[in-house]
């Protein structure tokens, strides 16, 4: 079945014919969104874990290309958006002018976070199965666990005195399932192009790696993209949070959400209590 996205000027997730051209990472990632995400769900289940929008101050460190920061931004929750790729930021500039939002994204690594807003807020949100790719995602370096680490920990060094974190990463039945995994996305006409969109994953569990390879083909024309990343169990999820000095740190259900979504909190101190 070929499904017909309608554009909008009103849209954020518009996509511009000349992207197609010759995609970069953010329209591949928008194309990505778009199959496998119900926008609205996901939204209003971030909104509802989040609570009413009244003065919440939050960080989203994985913006990418504005999803779901420009709806979360709408709801009236105040949006801090930084990410690492240039051009993941100029997606989201093009998305946010198309949706009609003044919200300017900012080019910064999660290592240097915490000195440019240390204690500054309620929320830090690093979604999208960003974080098993820290310091590898840009230049498909050799993973480090230590590049995870410093996120992390810089991610808490950004919150205030109870501040939460909330960040995904892959479910354990993917983790745990049979290599290769492959989607086939089903195809769409954009712009009056024909869009296919081919995921294959493979993982190296000596090595604590996994691949994610896209391939997308324009009108018949294919254009590949892999990236590396950890191979991260929820154990070690659990224990890297802890570790960067959060409290109460576990798996939340977020409606909408397909990641495995964990919450942590920074603790309160004596003045606080």
């Amino acid at each position: 079945m070929t499904h017909v996205i309608h554009r909008s000027a009103s849209d954020a997730w518009e996509l511009a014919a000349a992207d197609l051209a010759g995609p970069e990472v953010g329209t591949v990632w928008d194309l990505c969104l778009a199959a496998e995400y119900d926008r609205d769900q996901l939204v209003g289940g971030i909104a509802e874990w989040l609570g009413p929008p009244d003065g919440l101050r939050v960080l989203d460190c994985a913006c990418g290309s504005g999803f779901p920061a420009l709806d979360l931004h709408r709801l009236g929750y105040l949006l801090t958006c930084t990410d690492g790729s240039p051009f993941m930021l100029e997606r989201f500039r093009r998305n946010a002018e198309a949706a009609g939002i003044p919200l300017e994204p900012r080019q910064a690594r999660w290592e240097e976070l915490d000195e440019l807003y240390a204690g500054m807020f309620d929320v830090v949100i690093c979604r999208g199965c960003s974080l098993t790719y820290a310091g590898t995602f840009e230049t498909d370096a050799d993973p480090d666990w230590e590049a995870v680490e410093r996120s992390v920990r810089s991610f808490a060094g950004c919150l205030r005195p109870g501040g939460r974190l909330y960040v995904d990463t892959t479910p354990e039945e993917e983790l745990n399932g049979d290599y290769p995994q492959l989607t086939e996305h089903a195809p769409r006409t954009i712009d009056g192009h024909r869009v296919e969109l081919h995921e294959r994953v493979t993982a190296d569990l000596q090595a604590r790696i996994r691949r994610w390879r896209v391939r997308l083909r324009i009108d018949g024309t294919a254009f590949d993209f892999e990236r590396r990343s950890h191979y991260v169990s929820h154990a070690e999820f659990v224990r890297l949070l802890g570790d960067a000095g959060l409290e109460d740190v576990g798996r939340t259900e977020v409606t909408g959400e397909r990641y495995a979504v964990f919450v942590g909190h920074r603790p309160l101190g004596p003045a606080e209590r």
